[in-house]
C-alpha cells in the first residue's frame, strides 16, 4: 500500500477529541517482596484473561485442532518457501540460527508438541502460533530426558540439572563431517562443550546475556550435566542455555572452528541439511537416526519424522510465492498480512489457515533517548504519544483487526497474564489518556516543557517502515514536532542501534514476550534497550519478576503486569500499532493446524506432519 493511499485512509478517519486534562503519573509502586520455594514446583499454564479488542477471531478460519482423519504415511516431501537464501548453521552468533536449525540440531529442552492441537489428538494449551513461547509447563525434554532446578537464596546461587537422553546418535550424511562423527552417540561431555561454547566470549549470549557469563557448567554424572549460576540469572540460564543451544558435535567444531559451511551441519534432529543451490533451493532430508517417536494420536509410538524430504524454495518475491501457494507448488506458508489474506481467500478457497500475533508478538515502537533533551522531560514523551491517532491507524490500515499497546509486549494468549490492554479495567486513567488522540493537550504539555513551537528531531528505520512513520510524522506537525525520517539499510541501523549511536529517536522489535521475565528492552546496554533506560523501580522490579518467574509463572506476570502500569505511564516508547499476521496450507498437510514454533524461534513442527499424497493427486495437484 502507499504512502498516500494509507495517509488518506487515516486522515479520512482522524477526528478532535475533547479530553479531560492529562493526571499526574502515578506514584512509585512498592517493590514486590517473593519467597521462592527450594524446588521447582510445575505452574499451571495461566488462564487467558479478555483478549485486546478487535483482536481474537480471524475474520475467516478453519477450526483448529480438528482431528485429521486416517493413519499417518511414511514418505511425500514438504514444500515450503524462502524470500531468501538460508546461510546461517551455527547458533554461536545468534539465539536462534537460521528457519531449518530446528529441523537439524535440538535444544536441551523446547515446546511440546502434544500440548498443542497436535493433528486433534493434543491437549490444545496452546496452538504454538506464535514463536515467542517460553512457558515451562509447555515444555519437553529433547536432549534433555528430565531437568530440575532450584535456589539458594542465601548463596545467591541457582542450580540447573538436566539429565542428559541416552540413545540419542548424531546424524551420519555422506560428508567428511558425517564420517568424522560416524554416528556416535550423544553424551554429557558434548553438551558441556556446546553450553561453555556460547557463553564464551565472541559468542551471541556472551553479549546479550552478560549474566551468563560466570555460570559454571560441569558434567556431574554420565549421563547428569549440572549449571550454577547467580540466582538473578536463573530465568535467563533456563530459556537460553535450555531451549536455544541447538547441540552440534566439538569434533567439528574443533577441526573446522564452527559450522558455517553447510556442509559441516550435523545434528540429532529429524532431518539431515544435504543440498544447497544459493538463489534457488535448500533440501534436508529424513535422518534414519532419528531417536524421537510420535507423542500422539493413531501413529503414537511411530519413528518420526514421516516426510523423506523438506524442500525451502529460495523465491525473493512475495507475489511469486503467493502464487506458487496458489499453484500447489508450494504447501505451506505464513506471515500473510490481512490484506493479502483476503485476497487468497478469494483465490484458493481450499485453503486452510489460521491467525497468530503479528511479527510473532513483537511490535516495533517507535524508542527515544530518555538520556538526553528533550526526551528526558516525560512531558514531552507524553505529548508525542497523545498526538498520534492510534484508533485512526487501527481502522484505517487494520480494519479495525489489530493492537495498540505493543509495548512493552503485544498480546500473546499464552502469556494473556501480563497484558495490560486498553480495555483492562486495572489500566490507569493516566496511561488511558495516553493513547487518546489529543493534539490540543500535547501541544499544552509541550509548551509547558518549555517547546511552545514544538522542535525539530529525527527518526532512524528502514525503507520497509518508511509508509507507517510517514503516518506519525504528519500527525506530529500538527502539534509542532518537525520528524526527518533518517532512512537506512537494515543492517545499517542493527549497527548503529546496537552501540546506541542513534541520535534520537528509533524503531525496533521489542524483544520476545518469552523474555519477559528479563526484559532487556528495558534495561542494559543491549539492542533492545534503544530508549536508554535506567530505572531503577524498573530494576528492582524485574529483580523480583526473575526470581518467581522459574517457580511460578502466574506470580511473574502479575508482578509484571503491575510493573507495566508504571512502565506505560512514563511514556518510555510510543507503541505501533500492529496487524494480524496468517498462515495458509494445503489440506493434504495431516497433522498440522498452524503451528509455527515450540519455545523458541525456530520452526519444528515438520517433523510431525505427514503427508496425503493420495488426496493431493485427487484434487488436481
Amino acid at each position: 500500500m502507499s504512502k498516500k493511499i494509507l495517509w488518506l485512509i487515516v486522515s479520512g478517519l482522524m477526528a478532535l477529541s475533547l479530553l479531560m486534562p492529562a493526571c499526574g503519573p502515578p506514584a512509585t509502586p512498592a517493590a514486590p517482596t517473593l519467597t521462592a520455594p527450594a524446588a521447582p514446583t510445575t505452574p499451571t499454564t495461566p488462564a487467558a484473561p479478555t483478549a485486546p479488542t478487535a483482536s481474537t477471531t480471524p475474520a475467516t478460519s478453519v477450526e483448529k485442532g480438528a482431528v485429521t482423519p486416517g493413519k499417518p504415511k511414511y514418505g511425500g516431501t514438504l514444500n515450503l518457501v524462502q524470500s531468501g537464501d538460508i546461510t546461517r548453521f551455527d547458533t554461536y552468533y545468534a539465539a536462534s540460527g537460521s528457519i531449518i536449525m530446528g529441523s537439524i540440531n535440538q535444544p536441551l529442552w523446547s515446546g511440546d508438541w502434544a500440548k498443542g492441537a497436535a493433528g486433534g489428538y493434543g491437549t490444545k494449551e496452546t496452538d504454538w502460533g506464535a514463536a515467542n513461547n517460553d512457558l515451562y509447563p509447555l515444555k519437553t525434554g529433547y536432549i534433555a530426558e528430565s531437568s530440575k532446578w532450584s535456589l539458594d537464596a542465601g548463596k545467591d546461587t541457582a542450580t540447573i540439572i538436566h539429565q542428559i537422553r541416552q540413545g540419542v546418535r548424531w546424524a551420519q550424511p555422506n560428508t567428511e563431517a558425517g564420517r568424522l562423527v560416524a554416528g556416535r552417540e550423544l553424551n554429557a561431555d558434548d553438551v558441556v562443550f556446546n553450553l561453555k561454547r556460547v557463553i564464551a566470549q565472541g559468542g551471541y549470549m556472551y553479549g546479550s546475556n552478560p549474566e551468563l557469563r560466570t555460570a559454571n557448567v560441569t558434567k556431574t554424572s554420565p549421563w547428569e550435566v549440572t549449571i550454577k549460576l547467580p540466582t538473578i540469572a536463573l530465568s535467563t540460564g533456563l530459556s537460553r542455555l535450555g531451549g536455544q543451544v541447538f547441540m552440534m558435535p566439538p569434533e567439528v567444531i574443533n577441526k573446522w572452528g564452527n559450522l558455517d559451511n553447510w556442509r559441516n551441519s550435523i545434528g540429532t534432529g529429524a532431518f539431515m541439511l544435504t543440498d544447497i543451490v544459493p538463489g534457488s533451493l535448500v533440501t534436508l532430508t529424513r535422518n534414519p537416526n532419528s531417536w524421537m517417536k510420535d507423542p500422539v494420536g493413531p501413529g503414537k509410538g511411530n519413528q518420526i519424522p514421516y516426510l523423506d524430504s523438506v524442500k525451502y524454495l529460495i523465491v525473493p518475491d512475495l507475489s511469486t510465492r503467493q502464487a506458487a501457494l496458489r499453484s500447489g507448488k508450494v504447501d505451506q506458508m505464513t506471515g500473510f498480512t490481512l490484506e493479502d489474506a483476503i485476497a487468497m481467500r478469494k483465490t484458493t478457497a481450499h485453503l486452510l489457515e489460521a491467525e497468530a500475533t503479528s511479527n510473532q508478538g513483537r511490535g516495533t515502537p517507535m524508542f527515544m533517548r530518555t538520556d538526553t533533551a528533550p526526551f528526558s522531560d516525560i512531558r514531552v514523551r507524553r505529548a508525542m504519544t497523545m498526538a498520534v491517532d492510534f484508533q485512526s491507524i487501527l481502522q484505517g490500515v487494520f480494519k479495525g483487526r489489530g493492537q495498540i499497546i505493543t509495548f512493552p509486549f503485544s498480546y500473546v494468549p499464552e502469556y494473556a497474564n501480563l497484558y495490560l490492554g486498553l480495555d483492562d479495567p486495572a489500566l490507569p486513567a493516566s496511561v488511558k489518556e495516553l493513547y487518546k488522540y489529543q493534539p490540543d493537550k500535547a501541544k499544552q504539555l509541550l509548551k509547558e516543557a518549555g517547546f511552545p513551537n514544538g522542535f525539530k528531531t529525527e527518526i532512524l528505520l528502514t525503507s520497509e517502515e518508511v509508509d507507517y512513520y510517514s503516518i506519525i510524522k504528519d500527525m506530529f506537525a500538527k502539534v509542532g514536532i518537525d520528524m526527518s525520517l533518517n532512512i537506512v539499510a537494515g543492517a545499517v541501523k542493527t549497527n548503529i542501534t546496537r552501540n546506541w549511536q542513534h541520535k534520537a529517536l528509533a524503531t525496533a522489535t521489542t524483544s520476545p514476550v518469552a523474555n519477559f521475565n528479563t526484559s532487556v528492552q528495558l534495561q542494559g546496554f543491549t539492542e533492545y534497550n534503544l530508549s536508554i533506560l535506567d530505572d531503577p523501580v524498573i530494576n528492582g522490579w524485574l529483580d523480583k519478576v526473575r526470581v518467581a518467574a522459574p517457580f511460578d509463572v502466574n506470580e511473574a506476570m502479575r508482578q509484571y503486569k503491575e510493573m507495566s502500569k508504571y512502565i506505560l505511564d512514563q511514556a518510555y516508547a510510543i507503541p505501533n500499532v500492529i496487524g494480524f499476521t496468517y498462515t495458509f496450507w494445503q489440506p493434504w498437510l495431516k497433522n498440522y493446524s498452524g503451528e509455527w514454533t515450540f519455545g523458541g524461534n525456530i520452526p519444528m513442527w515438520p517433523q510431525f506432519i505427514w503427508y496425503d499424497e493420495a488426496l493431493k493427486q485427487s484434487m488436481g495437484y
